[in-house]
């Protein structure tokens, strides 16, 4: 999992779903998770689009902003979880929104680290194969 230069890519062969209704927010978690390794699924801002996203090839984990401008993505996240897929949420919402059946996967604080979000996607899909 290393480039020719040596650089580990800790999301390589990975496919990674962004749901983000923010472009310049999608564009550079996109770049972001590209330069890990990761096959990026998406981005899309729909919830609705969602299901054929993931029916395109499945997914191995998922970055979910919250509020996506038609509303929450909880739906999205509970269908995930029916699927055993990993995800974490990224927001700029307090902890406080979250229903409680949603309070276990991580939620990072926008505007977020890239280098942090790669660590908690990469992290989410270690423990997925472990």
């Amino acid at each position: 999992m290393t480039t020719q230069s040596g650089v580990a890519l800790p999301l390589e062969g990975r496919r990674i779903l962004i749901v983000e209704d923010e472009y310049f927010q999608a564009r550079e978690i996109a770049l972001a998770l590209t330069r890990a390794g990761a096959e990026v699924i998406g981005p899309t801002g729909r919830a609705e689009d969602v299901p054929d996203l993931i029916a395109s090839g499945g997914v191995d984990a998922a970055m979910l902003d919250i509020n996506l401008g038609q509303g929450a993505s909880f739906e999205v996240a509970r269908s995930l979880r029916q699927r055993e897929t990993p995800f974490l949420f990224l927001t700029g919402y307090d902890v406080s929104i979250i229903p409680d059946d949603l309070s276990e996967p991580p939620r990072l604080e926008k505007p977020v680290d890239q280098a942090r979000l790669v660590d908690q996607l990469a992290g989410l899909v270690r423990a997925q194969i472990s």
